[in-house]
């Protein structure tokens, strides 16, 4: 519920919220910050929330009296009779009050019901907003990520302009064929083609970003530069033993579970009486005539009247209609107990399959970086050897293209890292930002 929290005080503070300053780059804690603030999921679950709270109003009213008042004027005319026609002019006001005495725990169980179903939505709405935190770290490292290519990109397309220039003054001086000129011009368009589709891909992936936090799409923004450095994260068997208590599907699960053991207990107290008490008050003020008897028209006052009783309510048959809500009841809490021992196998296959992730992501972490160290050696002897003329360009190529490809798998790992340690906490149900 803490994330619940900080929603709420968010959603409540009225002031309005902009994730993006003039000159400043955005860190991953204010983008949560901005979707938190922003994102209309969140908002609509919080509305739930709250219309939990009205049904949990609605379901406690039964326990206090119901009082009410009317009034109204009538007239009445009636025919014949021991004295001929009569007349009957009042203007009546009634207060009336209901109480119900017991029931056999068909209000309270309505009412455990509706305090169930809104801790229900609440942990609906944590998990909404576990999800909303886990798609802006994954907009915000796949920006990143592009980010990093982008570089990779420019650096690899000076690389070829720089070899073109070489290429080139080497054909002038007649030490080299015209051959190494054409490739080393292919090779600048490849360079150029693919700093093209990398600035791209960072458009896009800001696109995403801001749609995560819940902005305007096409606002420009910047953010750190820099992967975070690896954490330490609990062994698996921890991992699971907090998804399992912390996960809020799960949580929900369980306030559904007890929701629908509540509504089959309210509606198995249908079987059983009602026991109410009544009263009414009526403040009268008008005449009644009688007719006439020898002449004289007779009439009187109508009068104030009231009225109190109690009254045993007690269902001898419905046609089933108590049974079958009974049965429907029971089926739908048994159906519930099935999809939270699915969910839990859900759970702990997702956090086994982040945890996996997490592991060969750190791994090819670390194999990269060896592999990339390598491959910038290899290109600087490539380059050494056909600048000192005794090295062929395709040399140069072939080198240059496993360099990029390993800057390009290095950044991929650190990415799959980052996003699989977010997805990883977020299997285990953990409210961090």
């Amino acid at each position: 519920m803490r994330i619940a929290v900080i929603i709420l005080v968010l959603l409540t503070s009225g002031v309005a919220f902009s994730p993006v300053h003039a000159g400043t780059k955005l860190t991953l804690r204010e983008c949560v910050d901005a979707a938190l603030k922003n994102q209309p999921a969140i908002r609509a679950a919080q509305w739930n929330v709250n219309a939990g709270y009205g049904r949990e109003t609605q379901a406690a009213s039964p326990y206090f009296p119901q009082v009410s008042a009317s009034t109204g004027y009538s007239e009445s005319r009636s025919l014949g009779g021991a004295f001929g026609e009569s007349t009957t002019k009042s203007y009546t006001t009634t207060l009336s009050v209901n109480q119900v005495l017991y029931d056999f725990g068909k209000i309270g169980n309505a009412l455990d019901a509706a305090r169930w179903g809104t801790r229900s939505s609440q942990q609906d709405l944590e998990r909404i907003v576990q999800e909303a935190v886990l798609n802006v770290k994954q907009a915000y490292y796949a920006l990143l990520q592009a980010k990093k290519l982008v570089l990779v990109e420019q650096k690899t397309l000076e690389q070829t302009e720089s070899h073109l220039k070489q290429a080139q003054a080497f054909f002038r001086a007649g030490s080299k064929p015209r051959f190494d000129v054409t490739r080393a011009e292919v090779d600048r368009n490849n360079a150029r083609l693919g700093l093209i589709n990398a600035s791209n891909s960072v458009r896009i992936r800001t696109i995403a970003l801001n749609n995560a936090m819940g902005a305007d799409p096409g606002q420009a923004i910047e953010i750190d530069d820099v992967f975070p450095p690896p954490r330490e994260m609990p062994p698996l068997e921890k991992a699971q033993d907090d998804a399992l208590k912390n996960r809020p599907e799960l949580s929900k699960a369980d306030a559904d579970l007890e929701t629908a053991r509540a509504r089959v207990r309210a509606e198995e107290s249908n079987y059983f009486p009602t026991l109410s008490a009544s009263g009414a008050y009526n403040w009268a003020s008008g005449t009644q005539d009688l007719g006439q008897f020898n002449g004289v028209l007779l009439q009187g006052d109508v009068q104030n009247s009231w009225n109190a009783g109690v009254m045993l309510s007690v269902p001898l048959y419905q046609g089933g209609l108590t049974k079958g809500r009974v049965n429907e009841a029971r089926a739908n809490l048994l159906a519930l107990e099935m999809q939270r021992d699915a969910l839990r196998q859900s759970i702990l296959l997702e956090v086994n399959q982040s945890y996996a992730d997490r592991d060969g992501a750190k791994m090819r972490i670390d194999v990269m970086e060896s592999s990339l160290q390598k491959a910038r050696e290899n290109l600087e002897l490539a380059q050494g050897r056909y600048e000192a003329g005794i090295g062929p360009y395709i040399e140069v190529t072939d080198a240059q293209l496993s360099a990029v490809q390993s800057e390009t798998e290095y950044v991929q790992a650190q990415y799959d890292y980052q996003l699989s340690v977010a997805r990883l906490l977020k299997a285990m149900g953990n409210g961090e930002r």
